[in-house]
């Protein structure tokens, strides 16, 4: 009876242990599976999360070495209140909006909004979740805000960027640097219940370091800008703060302030989920093609102005003919040494340097080239266009292009009558514009260069489109 005793019990704590241990390797085989179903998912009808895509992808580089000089306007607290009147006098005298004289001013119980309306008018200003911007809606202008004694005072920031008037200028020696991230996005909700999609979900994730979404917005500076990066960014979509029903999309892009141009570490996350895209790999060997190609092996032109009125000191030139990333970095390097030298203009002012350095890549889409004659019916334009009707390029005329046909590349002009039409089908749009401007307020030399490339799988350039200016302003 004691053996049969001893018996059972071994057989017990054996038992047991088995049991433990196929629990054991039960548990973390799934949390094995828990990690790796987190690094590839996105979407799960379980956890309603959203399917993101990434549609398009931008690097933006910009410095110069304007000082922004802040003019106040009221207390955020003080409106409705003593301070209405300031607010009122900036909307009507800066903003010239004649209907505020006689408008009421309310402000929501979150103490987050402040309306500014009429029977048939009214616009609002929203103050950012991180309580360092106000958004004037719909005039889509913004505001800085500083806490002072404890209250929010809202300044208006006036910028040297693009201005004319000497008197809006303040330069120091030191260049202000900023890089963003901008995705285009297609966002859809595949669960079976509604989701709340708010944008401080959103997150680029570079090494350790965590980049946010930005209410900076860096097209603003540039309203009237003449790169087409920075004009096409604009006119997208910003996607906001919304309700996704079940299986509803949405499409727009989202700005990071980053702290380099694109990077193959860049990792863009929901909450903690990455969004691992196939796409998003294509576009950076897209880009870097892009950044190494020599356009004067396609139109025999060398990078820089062979004139010698057209260099600054010590043979920096002024202008550049096409960009790439050389010419962009020999820029960048020359800048901070010659913000630092006396201006050969005028040796009592500080010399105004700016540059914006932009890319902008499209995977896999199906392209179509077409000709089109204008109104004069002597020249034509150049017609580029997606399976969705979307234009990538719609030039006025026929700048700089070339088609590899036959192994060579073959070059139109704008008078071309026989520029092809071609129907490409999963090729790499890229997209570079480049900005530098030089001088003092009065005596400005600007450069101007917008460049297509069309890829096809094997990273060859299909199509070659480069536009350039160079513009002296006294």
């Amino acid at each position: 009876m004691r053996t049969l005793i001893l018996i059972l019990t071994i057989f017990i704590i054996f038992s047991g242990c088995v049991e433990e241990n196929n629990a054991t390797q039960s548990n973390e085989s799934a949390y094995q599976d828990s990690e790796n179903l987190s690094s590839t998912t996105l979407s799960s009808e379980e956890e309603n999360i959203p399917e993101i895509e990434v549609k398009s992808f931008s690097s933006i580089y910009m410095h110069d070495n304007s000082e922004n000089v802040l003019k106040y306007l009221f207390s955020w607290d003080n409106v409705p209140g003593n301070e209405s009147k300031n607010l009122s006098k900036y909307l009507k005298n800066d903003l010239e909006i004649d209907w505020v004289s006689d408008a009421q001013i309310i402000k929501t119980n979150d103490n987050n909004t402040i309306r500014v309306f009429m029977p048939d008018n009214s616009l609002d200003l929203q103050l950012a979740d991180d309580k360092n911007t106000v958004l004037i809606t719909p005039n889509d202008i913004r505001l800085k805000v500083k806490e002072e004694d404890g209250k929010l005072c809202i300044y208006r920031v006036k910028e040297y960027r693009g201005s004319s008037d000497p008197a809006e200028i303040k330069l120091g020696y030191n260049l202000n640097e900023r890089y963003y991230a901008a995705y285009d996005l297609s966002i859809k909700n595949n669960g079976s219940n509604d989701l709340d999609f708010k944008l401080n979900e959103l997150h680029v994730r570079d090494g350790n370091r965590t980049f946010n979404t930005t209410n900076l917005d860096p097209y603003g500076f540039y309203e009237r800008s003449h790169l087409e990066v920075l004009s096409s960014l604009k006119e997208e979509n910003k996607i906001e703060n919304t309700t996704l029903s079940p299986g509803q999309t949405i499409n727009g892009s989202v700005v990071f302030q980053v702290n380099s141009l694109y990077n193959e570490s860049f990792l863009l996350m929901y909450n903690e989920t990455p969004i691992s895209s196939a796409s998003f790999e294509k576009n950076i060997e897209a880009l870097k093609v892009a950044e190494r190609f020599n356009y004067s092996t396609v139109f025999g032109i060398p990078p820089y102005s062979e004139d010698p009125s057209e260099f600054y000191s010590e043979g920096t030139p002024l202008f550049c003919s096409w960009v790439n990333r050389s010419v962009f970095e020999f820029f960048n390097k020359a800048d901070p040494e010659n913000v630092m030298k006396p201006s050969p203009y005028s040796p009592d002012e500080i010399s105004w340097t700016k540059i914006v350095y932009a890319l902008e890549v499209k995977p896999e889409r199906n392209i179509t080239t077409l000709p089109v004659k204008n109104r004069d019916s002597h020249t034509y334009s150049l017609l580029v266009v997606d399976d969705a009707g979307e234009e990538l390029i719609n030039t006025h005329e026929i700048e700089k292009i070339a088609f590899l046909r036959n192994g060579t590349y073959q070059h139109y002009s704008r008078k071309s009558q026989d520029v092809p039409q071609m129907n490409l089908t999963n090729h790499i749009f890229v997209r570079t514009s480049f900005e530098r401007t030089y001088g003092t307020p009065m005596n400005v030399y600007v450069s101007i260069n917008n460049q297509n490339l069309i890829l096809n799988d094997n990273r060859s350039a299909i199509v070659v489109r480069h536009s350039d200016g160079g513009y002296h302003f006294v």
